[in-house]
């Protein structure tokens, strides 16, 4: 069977990726809140705003490590790149310096976040077996305060502190020549999970949708009937948010509870779409088994995002269209950042040919500047240091794109 080419292979990526969003955008549209009715039952007692069941809290506890697991790891890298391959020796020690600090934060933001969402939840259970409401928000306030404590703050930083000295040396074999390959990885990583988590929080607070599980607490159901909020509202609809007075109703019952209508898009989906970073890995370097790697390094983000996704609408935290957009925008921000920085637009070229001539061209008259002085002569216009250093990294553009291009037909 003849093996597809870049440009055909590329046509059927996003038709098959327009394909699924829309199906999957029609269904939550239409069925968002009779799928939420459905997935939480057995998890999510009526009245409740915290779930207990088994699968919901772990995706919640465990759902926004991946965005710290991947920025851990990327520095990791590039703690090494610093040392190995930045030239000057100074600017690669202050580097390799900045690089583990930011594997320290990254590894106690993991360790803050999983403590976190523990308290809340057993806040939430101890507060269930006191009858007096009085008294269990009580417990609920100091259980989930204790979360601030000094004794537990000095866990999670030994914590961040011993997983970040073991990720500095799991990438100490890394050879200089692999490290250049994944410099442009790291930052392609590094920029579109910030692109991707920052769109997530610019479109929340405007949105303003209600949880479902907010919809379904006690509070939100009597905020509901006496018709201070709308409950319910389809994912396209702007909302704002409440007032402050209301967002404290919630917050005096469960402390967790301030994004209670914010509900689209999902930012822990988002944050497991981070793990598409690993997509990129089979373009950047070579494995013995490219197939294999490739086959893999899709298949592992697309498990962990959607079983997270899962998670979130079973908790009654997000509904289907909320996971939908969450994880389509995280997916989304890594294919465009490794077109961009990793494949150099070689399927953007193989898709609009005429653009890849030009840019071919331009690269081509780039390195005959540089390779004929004789011409330069003639004309009395001597090529500067800079001319030269361009028409260099025009050349090496071109030749990357045509190395991407290949190895993307190979497979």
């Amino acid at each position: 069977m003849k093996s597809l080419n870049t440009k055909q292979a590329t046509i059927i990526g996003v038709c098959l990726f327009v394909l699924v969003f829309v199906a999957l955008i029609l269904v939550a549209s239409f069925c968002d809140f009779q799928i939420s009715k459905i997935l939480t039952k057995g998890s999510l007692d009526e009245g409740e705003y915290i779930s207990h069941g088994f699968f919901a809290v772990v995706g919640e506890v465990f759902g926004t490590s991946p965005i710290y697991i991947v920025a851990a790891l990327l520095m990791g890298i590039l703690f090494w790149f610093c040392l190995k391959v930045v030239p000057k020796k100074a600017l690669g020690i202050v580097g390799a310096v900045v690089s583990a600090v930011l594997i320290v934060v990254a590894w106690w933001f993991f360790a803050k976040d999983i403590v976190g969402y523990l308290f809340e939840h057993a806040a939430n259970q101890a507060s269930s077996k006191i009858s007096n409401p009085a008294d269990a928000e009580a417990t609920v306030a100091a259980i989930y305060e204790f979360r601030h404590a000094f004794g537990v703050r000095l866990v999670e930083v030994l914590t961040a502190l011993v997983i970040g000295a073991l990720t500095v040396f799991a990438f100490k074999g890394i050879s200089a020549e692999n490290l250049k390959k994944l410099g442009w990885f790291v930052l392609a990583a590094i920029v579109a999970a910030a692109v991707a988590n920052l769109l997530i929080m610019i479109i929340k607070k405007p949105i303003g949708r209600m949880r479902f599980r907010a919809i379904n607490s006690t509070v939100g159901s009597q905020l509901i009937e006496d018709g201070l909020v709308s409950g319910y509202t389809p994912w396209f609809k702007a909302n704002g948010q409440p007032s402050k007075e209301i967002i404290a109703l919630f917050t005096a019952k469960w402390p967790g509870a301030k994004d209670a209508f914010q509900s689209f898009p999902s930012g822990h989906t988002c944050a497991a779409a981070t793990s598409y970073a690993l997509i990129m890995l089979p373009y950047a370097i070579k494995f013995k088994r490219e197939k294999l790697a490739k086959v893999l390094c899709y298949a592992c983000p697309i498990v962990i995002t959607m079983l997270v996704a899962i998670a979130r609408i079973v908790a009654g935290a997000h509904y289907m269209s909320d996971v939908t957009f969450g994880g389509t925008i995280g997916f989304l921000c890594m294919i465009i950042s490794m077109e961009i920085f990793v494949c150099r637009g070689s399927h953007f070229f193989a898709l609009f040919p005429r653009l890849a001539k030009k840019n071919a061209k331009s690269a081509s008259e780039g390195s005959e500047s540089v390779d004929a002085p004789e011409s330069a002569e003639e004309n009395e216009t001597p090529v500067t240091e800079t001319e030269l250093v361009e028409a260099e990294q025009a050349s090496d553009m071109n030749v990357a794109q045509k190395e991407v291009a290949n190895n993307i037909e190979n497979f």
